[in-house]
């Protein structure tokens, strides 16, 4: 009887760690833009993400939204967030220090001022980081991440 016991509370015990372990990953899946335009081995290539990452909106209301996004980058660096609508126009942009090479964290943005996030509609997250030159491909933003998604 001691041994079922035991044999119980390890079986309880494993399925609380599988519980808990799913749930630090789950969102939807953001893949990397493609770099057909980086040559391989350049420098440019080693700075941008060739992992994919997770994303998840947590919350939003008319002024602002809340992802959860775990990353891999290849370096700690300044990252852009610009939100995008179906039009093409900026509805916020933010810039966060991303310090770890590996990290989740949570991203609160707010809409600007003549703008609001409004439910049913399509909107894009561009993550990348802003350039100090004017690249021939990228301009001044070169992008790393984008995602759609609806609210």
């Amino acid at each position: 009887m001691k041994k079922l016991f035991i044999i119980f509370l390890v079986l309880i015990g494993c399925i609380g760690l599988i519980s808990c372990a799913s749930g630090l990953r789950q969102g939807d899946i953001l893949y990397p833009v493609p770099t057909s335009d980086v040559p391989a081995g350049t420098l440019e290539a080693m700075k941008r993400p060739r992992s994919t990452g997770r994303i998840s909106i947590e919350g939003f209301n008319e002024k602002e939204i809340v992802f959860k996004i775990w990353l891999r980058l290849p370096q700690e660096m300044w990252l852009e967030y610009v939100i995008m609508d179906e039009e093409e126009n900026s509805i916020s942009e933010e810039s966060f220090y991303h310090g770890e090479i590996r990290a989740a964290y949570t991203r609160k943005m707010k809409a600007k001022e003549e703008s609001m996030f409004r439910k049913g509609k399509n909107y894009t997250l561009h993550i990348g980081r802003k350039l100090t030159f004017s690249h021939p491909v990228y301009g001044w933003f070169q992008l790393f991440y984008s995602y759609k998604f609806v609210l």
